[in-house]
């Protein structure tokens, strides 16, 4: 997309890269760029409520892959 975001912690930037590009989209626009789940399916041409599922699951991916490196 066109924003540029910055992500410093190492172990986020890697959760991040480990999704599929367009639930990653969602979630570096929705808590690093504060769009709503209306404004981010008007910008990707996609249901809200597919915006608003893809953002729940994909938290549940972040949060498991940051689990299991929390150690390293």
């Amino acid at each position: 997309m066109e924003y540029d975001v910055s992500v410093t912690d190492e172990l986020i930037a890697e959760a991040l890269n480990a999704l599929p590009a367009d639930r990653r989209d969602i979630i570096l626009l929705a808590y690093f760029l504060n769009m709503s789940d209306r404004e981010i399916a008007e910008r990707l041409n996609i249901v809200r409520r597919t915006v608003a599922y893809r953002r729940a699951s994909s938290l549940q991916e972040l949060k498991k892959f940051m689990e299991g490196n929390a150690d390293e």
